[in-house]
């Protein structure tokens, strides 16, 4: 991270339900939203995780660019667990794509990182086609003088098929070099994938923080923290596995947090 703070091995992703301007028939309201985020923040700190990223994960279908209630709504949202839990590192990554947003929100919310799925080459996604957003945020976040802020940058998001596709040596090259990235996000579509992709990056001339941005669990964690310095965890953690409209706005189970944090060794 930036001014050599260290990555936090542990950062859980928090995803929100759909805000009350996102017109998703599960929308709730801010009082709703501000429950849920509480219980399940009070539930990371008390397994012992330093580290939490918010996610308008609940707001489907993405709109372009992204809207003013995503904009408010998450900088309310990460300012209720500012003022509760005020030693938390917290982060943001939203759905829609841009860097000036989630860099407008984490500054004013205090927050250490952001994560930017697409940041160089170009991805088609369900919303259409992405280009990367790299000299955007670095020069947002020279402009507003938030250097403080990391970026953690995706290489081949799994949630989209890049357009145009160079070796992932290069794309790590072009994020991480001359995008400056401060770390780099890798995930394959398996978690055995993901371990080819970091193995073909540190068996490169290049030597990037990396962080795994999914896929990890109680069962392969420590194999994760042996390859990469972190892991962005949030499905191992639910009450409700896959990817459906009740599982996407499950709570988090304290029991399940708490074998995942005894498994990574970075348990309270």
């Amino acid at each position: 991270m930036t001014h050599n703070q260290s990555i936090p091995k542990i950062i859980a992703a928090l995803h929100l339900p759909p805000f009350p301007g996102s017109g998703h028939p599960d929308r709730k309201s801010m009082q709703a939203i501000r429950e849920f985020t509480l219980r399940n923040t009070e539930k990371a700190v008390r397994a012992g995780i330093q580290a939490l990223f918010l996610q308008d994960l609940g707001d489907h279908p993405v709109s372009r660019p992204i809207p003013a209630h995503i904009i408010t709504g998450m900088s309310v949202v990460g300012n209720w667990i500012r003022q509760e839990y005020p030693d938390l590192q917290l982060g943001i990554s939203l759905l829609g794509h841009g860097a000036r947003e989630p860099l407008a929100i984490a500054q004013a919310i205090g927050a250490r990182f952001v994560r930017l799925k697409v940041y160089v080459g170009a991805m088609v996604k369900a919303e259409g086609l992405l280009e990367g957003c790299a000299a955007e945020a670095i020069q947002y976040r020279h402009q507003i003088s938030a250097e403080e802020i990391a970026i953690f940058a995706d290489v081949y998001d799994r949630s989209g098929e890049p357009l145009g596709r160079q070796p992932l040596v290069e794309e790590v090259r072009q994020a991480s070099v001359f995008g400056r990235a401060d770390a780099v996000i890798l995930t394959g579509k398996t978690f055995d994938e993901t371990l080819a992709m970091i193995s073909e990056i540190t068996n490169s001339d290049l030597k990037p923080s990396i962080l795994i941005g999914g896929g990890v669990n109680a069962g392969n964690v420590k194999e994760a923290l042996r390859v990469a310095e972190g892991v962005i965890v949030s499905s191992a953690f639910k009450s409700l596995g896959g990817f459906t409209r009740e599982s996407l706005q499950a709570d988090w189970d304290e029991g399940k947090m708490r074998e995942f944090m005894s498994c990574s060794g970075d348990h309270v």
